[in-house]
């Protein structure tokens, strides 16, 4: 059996004022990706940042653990803002395995644009989750663009799992597109590790704002151009294979190109 770990990402329209449509609009996205014939430990579904529009802790916890049990595989709950006993707000969200236990937190670095101007506070950024045997780091959106905080993922690692609410004011979502694109490929490289990013589908979002579906696969390995795949909507199923990263890193080490 492959060890590969395979990971949905979607590329969704999702309605900024309703969680309860939004889960909707992803299972139904789930549905129509299919099966991708692994076993349930070595599946993950990669929700997009802030899927979840209200500020209930609670219900986002149970919708996630949910979202696990009934599709059989891990969730990367992308992200809801969420108040602390401080009364400071961060961008977070959980880990749960396909049984429904929740494996941990992940909390946003970086607030970016409206959430900055409405007083989100830094997170601890990204975190390392093992799935089953096989690590990967997961972010949030505008933390993918600050290469200091994957300067130390462990070489074992085998993808960078993003969530993402690619907000952009431009009404094309081509320049975000590209943007995002030669990020993701530059992270790939300097860790050595597939890159997956889930993300609202291109459309209107906040007066002034548009989502960009910036949702795609990275893969280092491939011997020639372009190393960047856009998700094919509503979502997409990528295969992470361990193997060609190991041998992926054993030649940039012999030739002094991976500097960990």
């Amino acid at each position: 059996m492959s060890d590969a770990l395979h990971v949905l990402a979607f590329v969704t329209e999702l309605d900024p004022r309703s969680s309860a449509a939004n889960l909707s609009r992803l299972h139904a996205a789930a549905d129509a990706a299919g099966d991708p014939g692994a076993p349930p430990e070595r599946r993950v579904a990669l929700l997009p940042e802030r899927f979840w529009r209200d500020d209930d802790e609670s219900a986002y916890r149970e919708a996630v653990v949910a979202f696990a049990r009934r599709r059989s595989c891990w969730v990367v709950g992308g992200s809801l803002h969420a108040d602390r006993a401080d009364g400071s707000t961060v961008n977070t969200g959980l880990v749960a395995a396909p049984d429904g236990t929740v494996a941990g937190a992940y909390v946003k670095r970086h607030p970016f644009a409206a959430e900055a101007l409405c007083e989100v506070v830094p997170g601890a950024g990204p975190a390392v989750f093992d799935f089953a045997g096989r690590r990967a780091v997961v972010c949030i959106c505008a933390d993918l663009f600050d290469p200091a905080l994957f300067a130390a993922v462990p070489a074992d690692v085998v993808g960078l799992l993003v969530c993402a609410a690619s907000t952009s004011r431009k009404p094309d979502p081509a320049f975000a597109r590209a943007l995002w694109t030669h990020v993701a490929v530059a992270r790939a490289w300097e860790c050595n590790a597939y890159v997956v990013i889930s993300d609202w589908a291109s459309a209107p979002h906040m007066p002034g704002v548009n989502t960009s579906g910036v949702s795609g696969f990275v893969d280092p390995s491939r011997q020639a151009s372009p190393f960047f795949t856009a998700a094919v909507p509503p979502a997409s199923w990528f295969r992470l294979e361990p193997e060609p990263l190991r041998r992926l890193e054993q030649d940039r080490t012999s030739r002094n190109f991976l500097w960990r």
